[in-house]
């Protein structure tokens, strides 16, 4: 990005959202502390009440931080959840836009940047994504292209339909930079939306403007460990057994824990697309996402011989063999899944 003065720049507030991080939290305040960035940049770290050191890291790390940037500390008296955390961390900031952070990831060197150069480009956008590389261990450093050899997608509501979203289009909230716009305009996350809360980001999101992707920018090393569904694969390349009974029972649980979530983040598009006919597409992609989502999480409560009915499978039995087996029970599920990868 070219010199550029101050008044000209976005004014980004990032929030570090953490609670029980402390093997993980050091990492990722240092590579927000460490963001270069011209314009105006405010970093609230917000613990929502953990038991271990994680606040106590922040609180170092903000103590000697001598750089150009305002840091605020805040320790949530009682552990609210993702959806308080994010409420609280939003009402101690300033910025016109917000960048959210989890304590286990690590920014990018480029992401403030590249996140304002995009904001620049798309004055009207109202959300902000790019790429991110998994890591477990230590994160394999990566270049981004020059600013002029930047790929932007933009999407809007107009290009939802009931069953199809741009395939460009993905809302990890770890990625998302949003405008206060989507508190000002629609008030605080409900605090049951817990889970999904990225989803209900992109939602508001997309109702009131473009979501912009750099498809080139990697803006995230995105970590893997113990307590997220995204760890569920061993270093020899393939999943043990054991680890896609894991990564099934994991997905299930997050799908069931999602379900209650539905019903506000539809709420808030039937009300706004009372008033904004153009909003009808972007409804029902969510009507017909959210159902599918509520599929998988009860897929298991139904009869066998429903699940067994459900998918057409064409040929002879020794076609049909494999997806009985696979609809028996969530143990032959992952055996089957296990199988195939053998197959392969």
């Amino acid at each position: 990005m070219n010199k550029t003065a101050h008044r000209e720049l976005p004014f980004i507030s990032i929030l570090v959202m953490g609670h029980n991080q402390e093997a993980f939290m050091g990492d990722c305040v240092d590579s927000v502390l460490s963001q270069a960035y011209e314009g105006r940049l405010e970093i609230v770290l917000c613990d929502d009440c953990s038991t271990d050191g994680t606040y106590a890291i922040m609180q170092q790390k903000a103590a000697v931080y001598r750089g150009p940037h305002t840091v605020i500390t805040h320790r949530c008296p009682v552990n609210g959840k993702v959806a308080v955390n994010m409420n609280v961390a939003v009402s101690l900031s300033h910025g016109d836009w917000l960048m959210r952070v989890d304590g286990d990831d690590i920014l990018h060197p480029d992401r403030t940047r590249l996140t304002a150069l995009a904001i620049m480009k798309y004055p009207d956008a109202t959300a902000i994504s790019g790429k991110l590389i998994p890591f477990e261990d230590k994160p394999q450093r990566v270049s981004n292209p020059s600013d002029e050899e930047l790929d932007f997608a933009v999407a809007d509501k107009s290009q939802l339909t009931a069953h199809q979203k741009p395939a460009y289009l993905e809302w990890w909230g770890c990625m998302m930079t949003m405008s206060r716009r989507i508190f000002t305009e629609f008030g605080d996350l409900p605090a049951i939306c817990n889970v999904l809360d990225d989803t209900m980001f992109a939602t508001r999101a997309l109702m009131l403007g473009p979501f912009v992707i750099i498809r080139n920018g990697i803006l995230l090393y995105y970590r893997r460990h113990a307590d997220n569904i995204s760890s569920e694969s061993d270093k020899r390349g393939y999943q043990s057994l054991f680890h896609v009974l894991k990564s099934e029972k994991a997905s299930r649980d997050y799908y069931r824990r999602g379900i209650p979530s539905h019903e506000p983040i539809l709420a808030e598009i039937e009300t706004y697309a009372q008033t904004h006919p153009d909003t009808q597409g972007l409804l029902e992609f969510f009507r017909t996402y959210f159902a599918e989502l509520r599929h998988q999480a009860l897929y298991w409560e139904k009869s066998w011989a429903y699940r067994l009915n459900e998918t057409d499978i064409p040929g002879g039995w020794l076609r049909k063999l494999p997806h009985a087996l696979s609809t028996l029970s969530p143990l032959t599920y992952a055996l089957a899944r296990w199988i195939k990868q053998f197959m392969r």
